[in-house]
């Protein structure tokens, strides 16, 4: 045994062999696990480290798992990027660019670079995306407001940056802008499927 280590009480001294393989065993083991952990690779170690999850626990299950074979799996900051670069534009009711916009407008154009067809209306564009929850969120996914909590009542859509913050072509009088959840909160949330 090393200097530093003590053999616990009640354990004989012919048996320290046995406890150090053990040890040793328990150490390896530890190692193996921790970095399945680290690289995301605990799957190849089933029921190691936690339950499969039930599906009947979470209402957005399918819908995620969906989600997750969408455009997310392929990539949105080309249209993150398309919709940074308009911050400042003018806003414009019906606005589809170049440089005037409306809050649907702003975001079928940007989703276009990223190879991704929406509809021209935001809540055409709810209609056509992966419902996610809110804490699912991720950049480069939609952001819906509705006055009635379905997709009858969408009046408004932005990108989502992360953070809590969104791009958004807001209304008459302003400008394509960055805002946050903390100014104006939305209620449903879209992640784009490609088409």
């Amino acid at each position: 045994m090393e200097g530093s280590e003590e053999m616990p009480d009640g354990i004989p001294d012919d048996d320290q062999a046995a406890h150090q393989g053990r040890c040793s065993l328990r150490g390896a083991l530890a190692a193996v696990v921790g970095a399945a952990v680290i690289v995301g690779t605990a799957a190849a170690v089933p029921g190691a480290l936690a339950d499969p999850p039930d599906p009947a626990a979470n209402e957005d299950a399918t819908a995620e798992a969906g989600a997750e074979a969408g455009a997310g799996a392929r990539g949105l900051e080309p249209a993150v990027d398309f919709a940074m670069s308009h911050v400042g534009d003018a806003y414009a009711l019906g606005g589809a660019g170049p440089h005037r916009w409306d809050c649907s407008g702003l975001v079928q154009q940007a989703y276009r670079r990223a190879g991704v067809r929406l509809p021209r209306t935001a809540a055409d564009q709810y209609r056509a995306s992966a419902r996610i929850s809110r804490k699912a969120l991720r950049r480069g996914d939609l952001v819906f407001w509705s006055s009635d909590g379905r997709a009858s009542g969408v009046h408004h859509v932005a990108v989502y940056l992360g953070g809590g913050r969104y791009i958004e072509a807001a209304r008459p009088g302003t400008k394509v802008r960055i805002s946050a959840f903390s100014r104006y909160s939305p209620n449903l949330y879209g992640r784009p499927v490609a088409r």
